[in-house]
């Protein structure tokens, strides 16, 4: 019986010692790759500012204004989607690992009943 409980108690117990250090590399992962995309657009948006800059300064012809902003417009809006798919990916990850240790709750008592009681 002191056996059938302690085993439980372990399976319980794992996945709240286990999981967070692998969460937590992966929140350091996600919010690394987060930083980065961030810094990226950042760096996308004072280019399209020293290109107004260059245009104003009439250093460019309108065609190449142009062109150059749609280009860096383009750029700042796939860093953005980028950005929201990580964390969408992210919350999925977190959305499963909540509903496997859900599972493993839920499950764990039902197989550590005693014989001959009714499950």
């Amino acid at each position: 019986m002191t056996l059938v409980l302690a085993v439980t108690l372990a399976v319980l117990a794992y996945p709240y010692l286990v999981t967070p250090k692998r969460s937590g590399a992966l929140d350091d992962a996600a919010e690394e790759l987060g930083q980065r995309l961030r810094r990226s657009r950042d760096r996308v948006y004072e280019e399209i500012r020293a290109l107004q800059q260059e245009y104003f300064l009439k250093n460019l012809t309108e065609d190449e204004y142009r062109a150059q902003l749609q280009a860096g417009r383009l750029e700042a809006a796939g860093l953005m989607q980028q950005q929201q798919q990580v964390q969408q990916t992210l919350a999925d990850i977190e959305a499963l690992v909540e509903e496997e240790m859900n599972a493993v709750v839920e499950q764990a008592p039902l197989d550590a009943a005693p014989e001959g009681e009714v499950k």
